[in-house]
Parts: C-alpha cells; structure tokens; sequence
C-alpha cells in the first residue's frame, strides 16, 4: 500500500513538472502585417498625338524632376487649344482645382503652368507643377523694325514682344523700342550679327531688373553656345562685381528666325547694373569729382574720351558719357597714380603702395574669373571694366566678353589650358610680385575651389541640356559645326563634342591652376 501511495506521488509529481514546463514556454513571435508605403507620384506623363489631333503630331514624354512635370511642344505657334494628358501615378488620384483629373481624357489649358495635386487613398497630398512649352522651350523675342537693321551706329526703331514660354514671369510681353548693330568683329565678320536694344521705357526682362539697355550676343563663334553664360554665372557665383544676369533666347526679327542668343545687360551705370554713383557735368570739385567712373581699358579705342598711362595702357571713358575736362583729368591722375603705386620700389605697403588705390578684393574676383576661363582678350586688350565709385577705390567689373575663351582660339597661346595668361598682364604681374598677394590670391581660390569652380561643370551640363532644342534650331538655321568659324581652335562637327571639349580643356586648365596655387 505505502509502495502504490509512494508511485502515485512520484507520478503527480512529474506530471505537474511537466506542466509547468509547458506553461513556462516562450510565446509564439507574431509578424506585423505589412504595411505599404505612402508614396505618393507621377510614374509618367505624356501628351499623345491620337488624343491631342491637330496640335501636336507625334507622342511626347515629359520629364519628372521632383515636383516638376515639363514637356516642350516643338512648334513656333503659341498654344491655342486645351491639351489632353496621359499619366500614370503610384498609390494616387489626380486633381487641378478640385477636379478629378482623368488620364487620356481630361482636357488642361497649359498655355499657363498649372498645378496638379495627387492624394492618396489614405489623404497624403503631394503638388506637382506641369509647365508646358513651345518651339525649342526658351523664351522667344519676336521683333520688329521699320526698317533694315544694317547699322551698329544708327539705330532702327520697332518693338519685341516677349513670350517667355512659361519660363519666367514677363509683366511687359509688348515693348516699344530702337535697335541697331553691336561689336566689332562679330557685327564685321560674321553672318549672325548681334544686336543692341534700347527700351523707350525701363523694363524688366525674363526676371531681370528693369532697364533701357539690353544686348543680345550672337555667339556665332563659339558652337558650345555657353561660354558667355557659364563665365557670367560663374563671376556671379563668385561675387564678382556687377556680374551681369544672362538668359537664352530664340530671336525672330520681321519674322525670320534668327536662331539662339543670349540676352544680358549693356554694361552701363545705372542701379541695376554697375551699381556706382552717377556723375553730371557739375561735379567739377570735391568729393563730387571722385565718382562714380566707368573705364574700360580698350586698344579700339572707340570712345569720345580717353587716355594712355605711361605703360601705354589705353583707356577709355564710358561713364560719365559728356566728361568735362575736369573729370578727365581727375581719373586720368588717379589711374597714373594707381599705376606708379604698382611699379614703385614701395609697391607693396600697405599705406602708400598699390592698396591705397585698389580693391584688392575685387581684382581677386575679377581676375580668377578672366584666368579660369583662359579669356583671350583679358590680357589688356578690350573689354576689361575698371570702375570707381565717389571717395572709393578702383575696383574691376563687370566681367565681359568671353567667346574666346575655354580653348576658342587658334592664334594666341591662350589655346594651351596650362600656363598663366591674365596674371601675366601688365599690372596683374605686378600685383603677383608681392607675396601678401599671392597669400590672399591662395586662400581666395580654396574658398571657390570646389564650390564655386566645381560646379562650372553642373553649370555647362545643365545648360547644354536646356539647349538641347535650340543649338539643333540654331545650327538648322546656321549650318556652321563642321566647319571653320575664325578663330576656332578645333572643327568636330558635332555640338556634344563641341561642349566635351570645353568641358576638357576647362578639368585641365583647373587642374593646372591647383598645382600652381599650392606652391604659393
């Protein structure tokens, strides 16, 4: 009896361990549901032909980038009808306004850029701008004169009118103006002339500040179409003085289409452009006599007032216009002055050398501008801007003039990407004599170096690629890629080849300058 009681005990007492090692278990690892990401999009968007009859005649993909949705019609007429648009978007339904937005069915007014809203099922919103444009997708000037524009000393008078291709606001689209030639041996020798424009009103221009005077370059000799604009943004990057602001455009002058130009400012004193005070035929005495002043060393000479200093330096008076004998003298004595500061045995102190005429730090900027780009006419031959504002120093801006540089040359040693050019100049070499100079000149260039240098590259890529339509128009129009164009330094007969090898010859010219720099 005892024996069994002992065997049951022994039993129930296992079964209860065994229990408690069942109920002690881990619990099972249960796995969340999976929950779908909210991403809301665009997957793609189209204008098809077979739904857009009459408009457009072949299919056209729009790009996506971010938040904005473009598409350029490659036609000359505006847009007149309403666009029906062909999408397909992730997780979302499409609304303008409020309206549900059908895909291959829902006409749009794109004459203007609109917004189209996408919301998905959960309420997440996300606003995309759709921006259409026409013909090549730049903005297009259409003018018209009353006569023959043949003259780049007597202007034609006429109007423009803007449309800025949903590019950029424009409050003026109609403008009244006069117009003539512009240049020297671009109006001289080439077919595509470039033109200057004066306003009979001030305007602002595609985002630019409002003014009388505008320019637009021809860029016949240089096939990349940018080098202008890419040394224009990179002195504005930089802080450049009075850098001016550039944009595309097609030209249509009495209805022939003339092909692509830049339009930027007439390099003139105003607020808007070099930003110095204006002198009048009074301001004979005092602090009145000393400024504003717009010079530009110049061996054209081609202004009503101007002087050489004793290094034979030619400059020209462009601001005041009617200078009086006065001014004259004033600017022609602080220019001599600045220039024996330069070349005296005390060149480099700091109370009676050269800093006791000029902005250092202007010369810095104006100068890493013209060097990097290798600009052929920088080194004291024209369109090289001195400026002087009332009680202030000489400073040098605005930057101008750059189709021959980045290797656009066949008869200077400015077509080798090494060796220094500007620097070499007759007061610039000076300047590289002292070492506090070229101390600054050091620190300067690594503060730009790989911002504001490095993204010259961005800066081409992006604009050939907003060219894409418009270089194939311009060298419709102008069938010149292969062929020899004075002074091209190569003839490749293709654009794309055309901007690799300015992008070539500006890594190496860089690369050249950062080796020089370092030894400083």
């Amino acid at each position: 009896m005892v024996k069994k009681n002992l065997l049951f005990l022994l039993l129930l007492a296992a079964f209860i361990g065994c229990k408690k090692e069942i109920t002690l278990k881990n619990p099972p690892v249960v796995t969340p549901p999976v929950v779908e990401e909210d991403n809301v999009s665009f997957v793609s968007v189209k204008l098809e032909a077979d739904k857009n009859p009459g408009i457009i005649a072949t299919d056209i993909d729009c790009t996506i980038k971010g938040d904005e949705i473009a598409a350029t019609i490659p036609q000359a007429a505006k847009l007149t009808k309403k666009l029906v648009v062909t999408f397909s978007t992730q997780n979302s339904t499409v609304y303008k306004n409020d309206t549900l937005q059908v895909s291959g069915k829902t006409a749009v007014d794109l004459r203007k850029p609109v917004t189209y809203t996408l919301t998905s099922a959960k309420g997440t919103k996300r606003n995309y701008k759709f921006l259409v444009s026409t013909f090549t997708g730049i903005p297009i000037l259409y003018l018209t004169t009353a006569a023959p524009v043949v003259s780049k000393d007597n202007y034609v008078t006429g109007s423009v009118t803007v449309d800025a291709n949903n590019r950029f606001e424009q409050e003026k689209t109609t403008i009244p103006l006069k117009i003539k030639g512009r240049g020297n041996s671009t109006w001289s020798n080439f077919p595509k002339k470039p033109y200057r424009l004066k306003f009979d009103n001030k305007a602002a221009m595609l985002g630019m500040p409002a003014a009388k005077n505008w320019v637009l370059l021809a860029n016949y000799d240089d096939k990349t179409l940018l080098r202008n604009r890419i040394a224009l943004e990179f002195a504005r990057r930089i802080g450049s003085d009075f850098a001016s602001e550039s944009r595309f455009v097609e030209v249509v002058m009495n209805g022939v289409t003339l092909g692509n130009y830049l339009l930027t400012s007439q390099v003139e004193v105003n607020e808007n452009r070099v930003n110095i005070t204006e002198m009048s035929t009074s301001d004979n005495a005092g602090d009145a006599l000393t400024g504003g002043y717009l010079l530009e060393l110049d061996q054209r000479l081609d202004e009503a007032h101007w002087f050489r200093t004793k290094k034979n330096l030619p400059f020209t008076i462009k601001s005041p216009e009617n200078a009086t004998p006065a001014q004259i003298a004033y600017i022609s004595k602080y220019m001599q002055d600045t220039e024996d500061a330069l070349f005296s045995p005390d060149a480099n102190d700091p109370v009676n050398g050269y800093a006791k005429y000029i902005n250092v730090e202007s010369f810095m900027n104006w100068f890493f501008v013209e060097e990097v780009l290798k600009n052929q006419d920088a080194r004291d031959f024209s369109s090289i801007f001195y400026y002087k504002d009332r009680n202030g120093k000489l400073g040098m801006g605005p930057v101008w003039d750059f189709d021959l540089s980045s290797g656009n040359i066949d008869y200077s040693v400015a077509k080798d990407p090494n060796n220094w050019y500007n620097r070499d100049a007759t007061w610039m070499i000076n300047l590289f004599k002292d070492v506090k100079f070229r101390s600054k000149i050091k620190v300067r260039w690594n503060q730009i170096r790989n911002t504001a240098v490095e993204a010259i590259f961005k800066d081409i890529d992006d604009n050939a690629e907003y060219l894409k339509l418009s270089q194939k128009q311009n060298f419709t129009t102008w069938p010149i890629l292969d062929k020899y164009v004075w002074p091209n330094a190569v003839v490749l007969g293709n654009y794309d080849m055309e901007v690799a090898y300015a992008k070539s010859f500006l890594k190496t010219r860089i690369a050249w300058i950062d080796a020089e720099i370092a030894k400083y």
